[in-house]
């Protein structure tokens, strides 16, 4: 079993040595390089038509949860006039 191991890391280790490493391609210095776009056809004409309009939902209303009840506002008010 141990023979086999050691055959088995030998030989990746055989391999790993034979194999070429990947190298990068030298940089080129070509400095006059010069672009030119001529027309910009994503632009269009007008940008104003091509927007998109975004719109958004209005706010609601806040309410209060505890509001006096109309039918007994006469009968509060005749309570702090006791007092």
């Amino acid at each position: 079993m141990k023979t086999k191991i050691a055959a088995a890391l030998a030989l990746f280790a055989l391999i790993g040595m034979t194999a070429t490493s990947a190298h990068a391609d030298p940089p080129k210095k070509d400095n006059n390089v010069v672009y030119t776009f001529d027309d910009d056809g994503l632009l269009g004409k007008d940008m104003a038509a091509n927007t998109p309009i975004i719109s958004t939902r209005p706010k609601g209303q806040k309410q209060v949860l505890l509001r006096p009840r109309l039918q007994f506002v006469q009968e509060m008010l005749k309570s702090v006039e006791n007092m």
